[in-house]
């Protein structure tokens, strides 16, 4: 939900990157459309994709299939988006998150 949209802004911070989200967030109103990915958002291109939470449907993938690489993080092993990854990460982005967030401000 959008009470875990600032552990997600902390590890974009940390990355110096920008956040996207699904259709889903933005027809929930947790962040703009200006940011959604996607067949009904906008194609995008980063060398580094990390997909948090996100099942990865094929109207979500189209929209990410030109990133460099793309790491996944979900708590499914069967969701779709690790078909699209590079790398996967089973787990809870809860646990995640923070301790890859951690991980790049202690390396950089």
């Amino acid at each position: 939900g959008p009470e875990n949209l600032p552990m997600v802004r902390s590890l974009a911070d940390a990355l110096e990157a920008s956040i996207g989200a699904t259709r889903e967030v933005t027809d929930a109103g947790w962040l703009p459309r200006q940011v959604q990915i996607g067949l009904s958002g906008k194609a995008i291109a980063p060398e580094l994709y990390i997909a948090v939470a996100i099942r990865g449907p094929f109207n979500h993938t189209v929209g990410i299939q030109r990133s460099g690489t793309i790491v996944a993080i979900n708590n499914s092993a069967r969701s779709p988006i690790f078909r699209a990854a590079d790398f996967g990460i089973i787990g809870d982005y809860a646990e995640v998150v923070p301790a890859l967030t951690k991980a790049i401000k202690q390396r950089m």
